[in-house]
């Protein structure tokens, strides 16, 4: 049924895909502007719609530089505002969205901005914060109107772009051929033994859309060990209930399932925007058990969590690992023009 719909939506992924070609020969012929970052600065972005680890690759560049004064600017997905803000520490996540709240409350050195208009969330961000050395751009691919110093594409080992489809038959915003525009790839969630036959066969499949010379890096995540509020560390075995909101629930949960028995999951849409209603619910029908949510699912349920109910909410944070950590440090802190210390 599933393959039987995606022909039927062919002819539709067609006119999708034209509209996005075109749209970028606009920008390739620079008939549509692109504004140069002047400052070393990183975009993150994707061909597929979520799910490829953009945040925890956002927050690991974070990290990288953490020697920077750092500013991340994001679109804010799913916030009930418009136009430029600035995080600070009265912000609220229902105003500046899940993800870029979340940044900002586990980086506190850095600044983190939203802004749908990403040339203009720049331009103001540099008004109000002269002194930023770096910039981070957040799911930007397709945002052309700013051009960072290095635009790093992500493919989800288990979704890659090279086997997808255009919009509404398949998950990509635009053609294969967009791979171009990335001057690194990294091919993340992958098996953490993926062999080096296995790695060199996908890099020829990506290298049929993308730049002959384009590095290509591999990554794993790893789920650190689930901790609540007081850093109380979940212990192996325990029964758990998850909740999730993400583009990917399945893979949250297989990063779990090894260690902890899982009595249910609920799962919601990515981004979900979770009420009272919905956490009294979830508690009530398992009251002597602990919960693990995401990093970005726990900031919007934190609120409507009691005394008595926060301790036994434990958030599973994911952690960049690359096959080759020491080249692509190396290889992005060179291209932005920062020292390299092994």
């Amino acid at each position: 049924m599933l393959q039987f719909l995606r022909y039927l939506l062919f002819p539709f992924s067609l006119v999708y895909k034209g509209i996005t070609s075109f749209r970028n020969l606009l920008f390739d012929f620079e008939i549509l502007p692109s504004l140069d970052i002047p400052l070393p600065s990183i975009g993150v972005g994707n061909l597929t719609v979520g799910g490829t680890g953009k945040t925890p690759m956002i927050d690991y560049l974070i990290k990288m530089v953490s020697d920077k004064k750092t500013g991340v600017i994001s679109r804010g997905y799913g916030r009930n505002t418009k136009g430029f803000i600035e995080l600070n520490d009265h912000s609220n996540v229902k105003d500046v969205g899940d993800e870029p709240f979340m940044l900002q409350r586990k980086n506190k050195n850095i600044k983190v901005f939203v802004s749908e208009n990403r040339v203009e969330g720049y331009k103001k961000a540099m008004e109000c914060n002269s002194n930023l050395e770096f910039i981070l751009f957040d799911d930007v691919f397709q945002h052309r109107y700013v051009k960072p110093k290095i635009n790093v594409l992500l493919c989800d080992y288990d979704r890659p772009f090279y086997e997808d489809y255009v919009l509404p038959t398949g998950l990509l915003r635009e053609s294969r051929s967009g791979a171009k525009r990335a001057e690194i790839v990294v091919v993340t969630k992958c098996p953490i033994n993926l062999s080096i036959p296995r790695q060199n066969e996908i890099k020829e499949k990506i290298r049929k859309y993308s730049l002959e010379k384009t590095p290509i890096f591999f990554a794993h995540f790893k789920s650190e060990s689930p901790q609540n509020q007081y850093n109380e560390s979940l212990e192996t075995g325990s029964k758990i209930v998850l909740i999730s909101g993400l583009a990917n629930n399945e893979g949250f949960r297989n990063t779990l399932q090894a260690d902890f028995e899982i009595l249910k999951h609920h799962e919601f849409k990515d981004h979900h925007d979770y009420s009272k209603t919905d956490i009294a619910q979830i508690i009530s029908e398992f009251r002597d058990t602990y919960f693990v949510c995401t990093e970005k699912d726990f900031v919007k349920i934190e609120p409507f969590l009691g005394d008595d109910e926060i301790g036994k909410f434990f958030v599973s944070r994911q952690k960049v690992m690359f096959f080759d950590e020491v080249f692509f440090k190396k290889l992005i802190l060179q291209s932005l023009g920062f020292t390299y210390l092994a």
